[in-house]
């Protein structure tokens, strides 16, 4: 009984309240602004809503019947899908005759879909002569839809147009995002900023034309925000002076042609045709293997040259060294020849443990020869020249231990390092004075 009921229920909003379930038509004046307004709180009721008693996020996808997109004129906005949508935009002569939008309302909770038709009919309108545009910087677009915040602005800008109620119109509303501003950080305090126009078919008054001498600043002084006599009067709205411009009945008539860009493509795009032909790497082949190869070949050429084809040859290398240098690097060459090979042949004993060579043999000599004194048989040698004369003018020492003092000695000095006192009567020592 209950469902019976929520059916029926649904069935009357469905009919009385969504536009197009009985051919609802809204009608749109050329060069008006158009707003409809796509309220969350009807579809939710449609849309079976949710029983954990959260709101139900609903989503609104609308589109011109049979296309999928909407009109050129038409803008839809919808900022979360907790808030409502809008549909919006401003209609031109090109667009007369009846519109069929097709909206289709999804529930992200339950996943139920509803989609209803609403028909906008644009009919002509003469456009109006006189236009002001404003820019708002504490709006979004969707604000300025909702609830009294277009009749706020129309009040206010009648105050200093100084007209009466129903001569004045909002022709034109744009986000500022469309004009080519910034896209602001989503902080709550920041807004996109609207671009608002608003008509009449009076001319401006004193006040509005004084307004507009003063913003001139602006052109001068980039940046610089002008001091306007009329901003006291409009409440509640942070104008951008610099942006606030009256249009003369001239520039209206003439509408300003669109210039495509370097980004707009002109005319149809044509997409290349499909072919099978296959691909030609020669080129590729060329600049990838090629000539790297060829690059690396002509280095390796050139480093061999550099360390081959300049090196001096060995005998010219000799004939510019010393005698004597060749001589002490061919003995250190024979003493590392020797120590290699006696590890190689660790039976043979070197040459520094055996005893000292025999002076007068060529033999080696025994290991009990002495090795600090000649043999007795071996021939004296000629010691003139070092006898020391003793005292008295006779010398009983052996020609071969006496040596001669150094030159640099005076006479009754003894030798240092030689003559030690404990050193009187030990055999082999000597003593010397000169």
């Amino acid at each position: 009984m209950l469902k019976s009921g929520f059916a029926v229920l649904s069935g009357l909003m469905l009919v009385f309240l969504v536009p197009g379930a009985l051919g609802n038509t809204y009608p749109a004046l050329v060069g008006l602004n158009f707003m409809y307004r796509l309220d969350r709180e009807i579809y939710t009721m449609i849309l079976k809503p949710d029983n954990t008693g959260e709101v139900d996020p609903i989503v609104y996808t609308p589109t011109l019947k049979g296309h999928p997109g909407l009109p050129d004129w038409l803008h839809f906005i919808q900022r979360n899908s907790t808030t409502d949508g809008f549909l919006y935009g401003t209609p031109t002569k090109d667009d007369l005759g009846p519109v069929d939008i097709e909206i289709v309302a999804f529930n992200k909770n339950t996943f139920e879909t509803n989609t209803t038709t609403l028909t906008i009919d644009v009919k002509d309108n003469n456009p109006l002569p006189y236009q002001v545009q404003f820019m708002v910087e504490n709006k979004n677009v969707e604000e300025f839809f909702h609830g009294d915040t277009r009749t706020r602005f129309l009040r206010d800008v009648r105050r200093v147009w100084q007209q009466s109620r129903g001569e004045l119109f909002i022709t034109k509303v744009v986000s500022a995002l469309d004009m080519g501003h910034r896209n602001p950080l989503p902080l709550p305090e920041l807004y996109e900023g609207v671009y608002i126009h608003v008509g009449s078919e009076r001319g401006y008054s004193a006040q509005l034309q004084q307004a507009a001498g003063q913003v001139a600043v602006c052109e001068r002084n980039p940046g610089i925000q002008p001091v306007v006599s009329i901003d006291n009067n409009i409440r509640n709205f942070d104008i951008d002076w610099c942006m606030f411009r009256l249009f003369s009945p001239e520039e209206l008539a003439t509408p300003v042609p669109a210039v495509p860009g370097d980004g707009v493509m002109g005319g149809v795009y044509v997409p290349r045709e499909l072919t099978d032909e296959g691909r030609d790497f020669t080129l590729y082949f060329i600049l990838i293997i090629i000539i790297p190869c060829i690059i690396l070949i002509v280095l390796l050429l050139l480093i061999t040259y550099i360390m081959c084809g300049r090196r001096q040859g060995v005998q010219k290398r000799d004939q510019a060294t010393p005698a004597i240098q060749l001589t002490h690097h061919a003995s250190i060459r024979e003493a590392s020849k020797e120590l290699r090979d006696l590890s190689q042949k660790r039976d043979i004993k070197p040459r520094s443990t055996l005893p000292m060579f025999n002076a007068a043999t060529p033999r080696r000599g025994e290991e009990g020869t002495p090795l600090t004194r000649a043999p007795q048989n071996s021939p004296p040698r000629d010691n003139s020249r070092g006898n020391v004369s003793q005292p008295g003018g006779s010398s009983n020492a052996s020609p071969s231990l006496q040596r001669r003092p150094p030159p640099f000695m005076r006479s009754g000095e003894q030798i240092q390092g030689r003559n030690q006192p404990g050193d009187r009567g030990r055999p082999g020592v000597r003593e010397f004075t000169a």
